[in-house]
């Protein structure tokens, strides 16, 4: 298991529950599948079923694996026009007269009631885990929707979920474009070859670079008629290659070292690969998350209680 994407909050206050309180009340939110009209259904899933079989909660030391699933039924919006269509043809052949936008209205929902059971449905987990150790929540996801979605489903699953985006005492829009512009490498960190560039003089112009060798080379010009580097990507000690951009929000996740070793990997059992990897996992993005937000200026625990963050 590895996270390609993350949304990072920290507990502005000590988190309210224990790992073992967190499971009980989650398993009152556990995934039940679409009934015949739901459009969708959301839940807790087994975190870690190739070792705990459907316990929604897989824990490792102070990190706590969980699992959001949602389920979807497709049903293509050309399916339910042709329905209404064909509804509102029989009705105006029937009654000689002409079906109204109210009246297609209503068509369209019987046709929906009608057609969710029949519907083909689909499901995707979202995975994210807790570090109680450090007051954080880290969410495998580059949509905000989704990270919205989970966050309102742990914190109506758990009754306080005090929780806010990870702040920092610099702006992370001048520091890259600093680092591109004078051509340096922040402690710890190689400026990759992927950037994002934004104009600052809200005219919402936007510029991608991408496989370039030297950003400094390819965009300093751009940099010296006042555009701004709102998304960088970086190679952080050899380890892992990511992007970050302005709202903290890293994507792209890839690693380079032996968390990619695939060679070990065939030696082990799902289980003996799964506690392996999510272990691994944990404490390197614990100390890319030092790393980065230091390089970034230092986090503004300005609105965290004192006793939130150990």
């Amino acid at each position: 298991m590895f996270f390609k994407n993350l949304r990072v909050y920290r507990f502005n206050r000590p988190i309210p529950w224990t790992q073992t309180e967190l499971s009980e009340r989650l398993e009152g939110h556990r995934f039940v599948p679409c009934q015949s009209q739901d459009l969708f259904r959301l839940g807790w899933s087994a975190a870690a079923p190739a070792v705990d079989g459907e316990a929604l909660t897989f824990d490792q030391g102070h990190f706590t694996l969980i699992a959001l699933k949602r389920e979807d039924k497709v049903l293509p919006s050309s399916v339910v026009k042709e329905a209404v269509e064909q509804k509102a043809a029989e009705i105006e052949l029937r009654e000689q007269r002409k079906v109204g936008k109210k009246e297609k209205g209503d068509l369209k929902e019987q046709a929906v009631s009608e057609l969710l059971p029949k519907a083909f449905s689909r499901s995707k987990l979202t995975f994210g885990y807790i570090d109680f150790s450090n007051g954080l929540l880290w969410i495998d996801t580059g949509s905000n929707t989704r990270a919205d979605e989970f966050t309102a489903c742990l914190r109506e699953a758990v009754g306080s979920l005090p929780v806010q985006f990870v702040e920092l005492n610099q702006n992370p829009v001048q520091l890259f474009t600093q680092w591109v512009a004078d051509n340096l490498n922040p402690e710890g960190f190689t400026v990759g070859d992927q950037c994002e560039l934004r104009s600052g003089d809200g005219t919402d112009t936007v510029i991608r670079c991408k496989g370039t060798e030297s950003l400094h080379d390819a965009i300093g010009t751009h940099i010296e008629n006042g555009m701004e580097v709102a998304e960088l990507a970086l190679i952080w000690e050899e380890k892992l290659k990511l992007t970050v951009n302005e709202s903290f929000h890293l994507k792209r996740l890839k690693p380079l070292d032996i968390m990619n070793d695939k060679e070990g990997a065939r030696d082990q059992n799902a289980a003996d690969r799964f506690m392996g990897g999510v272990s691994l996992m944990t404490l390197e993005f614990a100390q890319l998350f030092t790393a980065l937000t230091q390089a970034l200026g230092g986090e503004d625990l300005s609105k965290v209680t004192q006793d939130g963050v150990v």
